[in-house]
């Protein structure tokens, strides 16, 4: 038998190498927990909710929201395992916490943007420019 014909092993997603299982072409998890970081992702991922749950939850998504699901999935499962009884509620809680930095406080925030007079006529179109209201009779 040639080399070329011997088939190879295919590469298996870092969910399904967790799972002890093959990946197939259809696998809901390959396109997000690829590589070495895929396994430590799913596993963190599969010890704070189920993996039927995950799957259940990804599958309704369009394929362009699913990878913000699974990145979702993946921030809430981290914060669940640093924080177990708060998870991504004590980042907010300490985001809240920090005092908001005020514009005039950071010079980088003045981009030199134009100043405007109070004065200054409102942008617009006069009335005869534009076409008649559907339905409206015209005034001519």
């Amino acid at each position: 038998m040639p080399w070329g014909n011997i088939p190879r092993p295919r590469s298996r997603c870092g969910a399904y190498i967790v799972l002890k299982k093959g990946c197939n072409s259809q696998c809901i998890f390959a396109p997000y927990f690829h590589g070495e970081d895929g396994i430590a992702y799913f596993v963190a991922i599969r010890n704070v909710f189920t993996v039927k749950y995950v799957v259940n939850l990804l599958a309704p998504f369009a394929v362009n929201d699913q990878f913000w699901a699974s990145d979702t999935f993946l921030f809430e499962a981290q914060a669940r395992l640093q924080d177990p009884v708060y998870g991504s509620v004590s980042h907010i809680l300490a985001l809240q916490q920090q005092p908001a930095p005020q514009p005039n406080q950071n010079s980088s925030w003045n981009f030199d943007l134009p100043i405007i007079p109070e004065d200054a006529p409102y942008p617009g179109f006069s009335e005869a420019t534009l076409p008649p209201f559907p339905g409206e009779a015209s005034s001519s």
